[in-house]
């Protein structure tokens, strides 16, 4: 087994809405090789409130890794944590050797000013995730099955049995006679109405090598929007077969092979 002080660490940025306890899966078919470090819940403390662009999210990312490192990390981050991962590499290229983005929402062009105009209208919650999610049950007895509650529903359809389970152990918390979810339907609600409209003010700032994995069946990260944004950051691209959004969650052995695999090239290099 290897030493713990010798691995390479690695930082996962998790999905809105998704503890990083929920990829438990992932972590423990990468824990033989790499030190995973994690931010369990972005915007839920009082020093990073989810800001305009999540910029404040970027801060919460690299401010984490400077003080869980002495060098600079290798950064995978799925959906919300794919972009902010971005975002903080390019902003601190000395924290970062390496970039994963798995199905990152990324808006680009004409799309960046629609979202960057809604952003002033109720139509944000329409145009994003944020209106379902501020609705969303809040409230389970006790004694409910939560795990099958959440198994039917259409974003967890596909999922593993095991990512279930660990979303509902980490996201859960007992209040008296109910359980409530501790990742706020606000903060989750509020993280979809900053989405960045301004991505394109970070190309040509990556430094380090950068690989985008899409889902083949994603409606998130689709050609017309990653395109551009691969063009500009001469990115490797691939396509993880049979994935969805949320292929990290419903392949989780797939995706930590395809992280390993990524990780061993660029250390060999």
């Amino acid at each position: 087994m290897s030493n713990e002080k010798s691995k390479a660490i690695l930082h996962f940025a998790h999905a809105n809405g998704f503890p990083a306890s929920s990829y438990n899966k992932v972590f423990s078919s990468l824990q033989e090789e790499y030190k995973v470090i994690a931010v369990n819940k972005f915007g839920h403390t009082p020093r990073f409130p989810v800001s305009q662009n999540w910029s404040n999210q970027v801060t919460e990312l690299t401010e984490y890794v400077e003080d869980r490192s002495a060098g600079p990390v290798f950064a995978v981050g799925h959906s919300f944590g794919g972009v902010v991962s971005y975002m903080a590499a390019c902003a601190r290229p000395e924290l970062f050797k390496g970039l994963i983005m798995l199905d990152p929402p990324i808006v680009t062009g004409l799309s960046r000013f629609l979202f960057r105009i809604c952003k002033y209208t109720p139509f944000i919650d329409r145009l994003t995730p944020a209106g379902k999610t501020a609705k969303r049950c809040n409230k389970w007895d006790k004694n409910a099955d939560i795990a099958a509650y959440f198994k039917i529903r259409a974003l967890f359809k596909n999922m593993d049995p095991d990512c279930i389970k660990d979303y509902v152990n980490g996201v859960m918390e007992l209040q008296g006679d109910h359980y409530r979810l501790n990742f706020k339907p606000e903060v989750e609600a509020n993280i979809f109405r900053n989405v960045p409209h301004n991505i394109n003010r970070f190309y040509g700032k990556l430094q380090c090598p950068a690989l985008l994995v899409t889902g083949e069946h994603t409606t998130v990260c689709t050609p017309e929007l990653i395109a551009p944004f691969i063009r500009a950051n001469k990115l490797e691209h691939q396509v993880l077969a049979g994935g969805g959004h949320m292929f990290p969650l419903e392949k989780p052995e797939e995706t930590a092979s395809l992280i390993r695999h990524t990780l061993a090239l660029w250390q060999r290099q």
